[in-house]
């Protein structure tokens, strides 16, 4: 049986360098978030799976850079789906109550809740865009 020894001199080599360099993870990107929220779709929570698997997610290097974009996507996601939620809502109370001198002001403000989740998620696909944009040469 042939003894290891515990230390053994090691040369680096500039060659060392690429290897290493090469076997370094990829980096996450926006299209790798958008494929996990497509790929948990079918998840009860698609947004939560999403940012559970990107959290744990520990084989992929970020930069801030990326980590804000990761972050307005999967935030785009959860308003999307709590304007969802609220119009779900203003429907189900419109189609039990009907629209009464009561129930007036309650519709108006699920609309208008609505539309400010909506607003709030459109402004961050916009500034997605635009650093999306900015990044590609």
């Amino acid at each position: 049986m042939t003894r290891i020894p515990d230390r053994v001199a090691v040369t680096r080599t500039p060659d060392d360098d690429e290897h290493q360099a090469a076997e370094e993870p990829p980096a996450l990107t926006a299209d790798d978030v958008r494929d996990a929220l497509a790929f948990n779709a079918d998840d009860r929570d698609q947004v939560l799976a999403t940012l559970r698997d990107v959290l744990l997610d520990t084989t992929a290097t970020r930069t801030p850079e990326q980590a804000l974009a990761a972050a307005r996507i999967i935030l785009t996601a959860h308003a999307r789906q709590l304007a969802a939620l609220v119009e779900a809502h203003h429907q189900a109370t419109r189609t039990r109550w009907g629209v009464t001198r009561s129930s007036r002001g309650l519709l108006t403000g699920y609309e208008g809740a609505r539309k400010i989740v909506t607003a709030y998620a459109d402004g961050l696909a916009d500034e997605q865009a635009l650093a999306e944009a900015d990044a590609t040469p």
